[in-house]
């Protein structure tokens, strides 16, 4: 693989993790597992990242680079609470909601941010999209989401 073609790709990883952190808010399990057995996600990144100009490649290049080391720490946070939340929860003796508020806010905070700033980015990558290349990438989400419906459809029935 070229260095240049290997650009999109490093590109979407980094997307990728953005955009799975801030989908863990609405996951019970968070990082440690669960979600849609299908992979199913409802970022539209991807789609969006197909296809660009060179030109186009290179400002998403910096605007992902320029964020970087804020999206590291703020996961970096969010896996510290979660682990201090864990540690509560296995610790001996009683436990109760109230000894776990101060963690479940923090994470909460942490996650809701972490999303926050994944839509800001998507936001900014959007605005250097073609009305045409919109276009495509909203029609590509439109038959990825059917698509993912037949999936699970198909799962629930082989049940």
């Amino acid at each position: 693989m070229t260095k240049l073609a290997s650009i999109p790709l490093a590109l979407l990883l980094v997307a990728a993790a953005l955009f799975t952190s801030g989908s863990a808010v609405a996951q019970p399990m968070g990082r440690r597992g669960g979600g849609d057995p299908m992979g199913g996600g409802s970022s539209p990144l991807p789609m969006m990242l197909r296809n660009l100009t060179p030109e186009q490649n290179a400002k998403v290049r910096d605007l992902v680079a320029a964020r970087r080391a804020s999206a590291r720490s703020l996961q970096q946070q969010l896996r510290q609470a979660e682990d201090d939340l864990a540690g509560k929860l296995l610790a001996p003796g009683a436990v109760n909601m109230a000894d776990l508020q101060p963690q479940l806010q923090q994470i909460a905070h942490l996650r809701e941010q972490i999303l926050r700033d994944s839509a800001q980015t998507t936001l900014e990558i959007r605005a250097l999209l073609t009305p045409e290349q919109l276009g495509r990438a909203a029609q590509a989400d439109t038959r990825m989401r059917q698509l993912q419906r037949e999936m699970r459809q198909l799962w629930q029935e082989g049940k």
